[in-house]
């Protein structure tokens, strides 16, 4: 009866249906209620100006982002107006459909418990505080469903007769991963080499070329699919390169050092994710598996994107998620390897299983935020949101708003207004080019009212001149300066 006790409670913690089910569940506890953060509010500005005023991303509206989310925020709004639960939940569902994906080239790739220990290891992690996990709206949710997508499809290439095929498959998913997200540029060059080492093993040089034209023409087919939509809005594929690529060059896309150095310290050696390493050097025990194509490749996945993580030096939680997939991979086949090595008896290996899955549950169980949504349940309001809905309602359909500082976005977003110029955030107007243009923009459309943030208020001592001499102020709120622009204060040309 005991025994029968233990191996049910390794049937059901062990059924992919449950872990997504308890997943999911943990994803509500830290979402619910959870407030419109500066990049949700961006993207909805920016989907809907788009969808609402027909001003397409990169020509109304700057950010150093792929089109991918543009698109969604869109839809979103179309679909529901402004709003912070379509595209979190739509998140959410890709996260725990990527937890499967992984689940099944773990099975694949090793057994079904490295499957199971990967699932809990990658979905678990998705909801810690240190990888935003209370906001799944971010990009990198949407990059990492595509990119484990492709890994699965050059997986399932080597299992078919038709592998080219899938091949194309994992291209076209490997696109859609940088349609959402640039960064994952490294995870394409991680795959073609997972490609070379496993899935081309013992085939023909010209069988293992095509597949690598395969694989980039898949890349080439979903780039292209996710442009048309701009391109139909009046974006021209010059106008797409700047505002997508060329973006990358800008100041705000890149770290200062002192802020990278700082960045790198606190993530690698003083936050959560250094659980995984002690987990690591069982590499150097179980060497065996360092001869076993397909853990080569996933290490060089993992190194990869080790690399994409600190590409921009900014470590913003959410961009360690691109990290997880491969980490996941590489942990659970680690942990399962070491117990069917030890472990003969089924018994005991469903014994051990089940002790190891409920560790992994108490140390991956994201209690920080769990105590942090509760409470914004409880005590928290929506300041952004109050502040855009009085702009919405002291302003007309055809007024412009302008906010400095560089957390303003949702109460743009809520506002149902429009910015006077593409940088309606601040900070991508860093050099005396683009300032001049944000400056220009302003005088030759007016922003009825421009709130200045109390804090950032690094706006550029032209942009100051304009709003001193052109406005008035009105009053001040949750560290916002209102000013009215005035008629009467105006000199010639908006100049000074």
């Amino acid at each position: 009866m005991k025994f029968m006790k233990k191996k049910s409670s390794y049937k059901i913690l062990s059924s992919p249906l449950f872990i997504v089910l308890f997943l999911f569940t943990i994803f509500v506890l830290i979402s619910f209620n959870r407030v419109m953060n500066n990049d949700e509010g961006m993207w909805s500005y920016i989907g809907r100006i788009w969808s609402d005023n027909g001003i397409a991303p990169y020509l109304g509206a700057v950010d150093n982002k792929t089109p991918g989310i543009f698109e969604i925020y869109a839809i979103s709004n179309l679909l529901f107006g402004v709003n912070v639960f379509f595209v979190r939940w739509l998140g959410v569902a890709l996260l725990l459909l990527s937890s499967f994906i992984i689940y099944l080239i773990a099975k694949k790739l090793h057994s079904r418990l490295a499957g199971v220990i990967s699932m809990y290891i990658f979905g678990l992690s998705m909801t810690w505080e240190l990888m935003d996990g209370a906001y799944s709206s971010q990009t990198e949710s949407f990059m990492v469903f595509f990119s484990v997508l492709a890994f699965y499809f050059v997986i399932k290439a080597k299992e078919k007769q038709n592998g080219f095929f899938w091949i194309i498959l994992a291209g076209i998913s490997m696109g859609f991963a940088i349609a959402f997200k640039q960064i994952a540029v490294t995870t394409m060059v991680a795959l073609l080499f997972f490609y070379l080492v496993f899935s081309a093993k013992n085939k023909a040089k010209k069988s293992v070329l095509f597949g690598v034209i395969f694989l980039v023409f898949g890349v080439v087919i979903s780039t292209i699919i996710s442009v048309i939509p701009l391109l139909l809005s009046g974006v021209s594929f010059n106008d797409y390169f700047d505002g997508a690529w060329l973006i990358l060059s800008n100041s705000a896309s890149s770290a200062p050092s002192v802020v990278r150095l700082n960045g790198f310290i606190h993530l690698w050696l003083n936050s959560r994710i250094v659980i995984f390493y002690p987990l690591l050097f069982l590499i150097f025990i179980q060497r065996d598996l360092i001869k076993k194509k397909y853990f080569l490749g996933l290490i060089f996945w993992l190194v990869l994107d080790f690399i994409g993580v600190n590409a921009s030096g900014y470590y913003y939680g959410h961009q360690v998620k691109q990290l997880m997939p491969a980490l996941a991979l590489i942990v659970g086949i680690l942990l399962s390897n070491r117990i069917l090595e030890v472990q003969k008896i089924k018994s005991m290996i469903h014994k051990q299983a089940t002790i190891l899955i409920a560790t992994i549950i108490i140390l991956g169980l994201p209690y920080q935020d769990i105590l942090i949504n509760g409470y914004i349940i409880t005590a928290y309001s929506d300041n952004n949101k109050e502040i855009g809905l009085w702009v919405k309602n002291h302003t007309e359909n055809g007024d412009y708003v302008y906010l400095s500082g560089s957390y303003g976005s949702p109460i743009l977003a809520y506002s149902k207004r429009k910015s006077p110029s593409k940088y309606f955030h601040p900070i991508f107007a860093t050099n005396k080019k683009t300032q001049n243009q944000l400056l220009t923009d302003l005088m030759l459309n007016p922003p009825k009212y421009f709130l200045k943030h109390q804090i950032d208020k690094n706006i550029g001592e032209e942009i100051e001149a304009f709003v001193s001499h052109n406005y008035s102020y009105q009053f001040s709120k949750d560290s916002y300066d209102f000013y009215l622009f005035d008629p009467k204060k105006i000199t010639i040309n908006g100049r000074f």
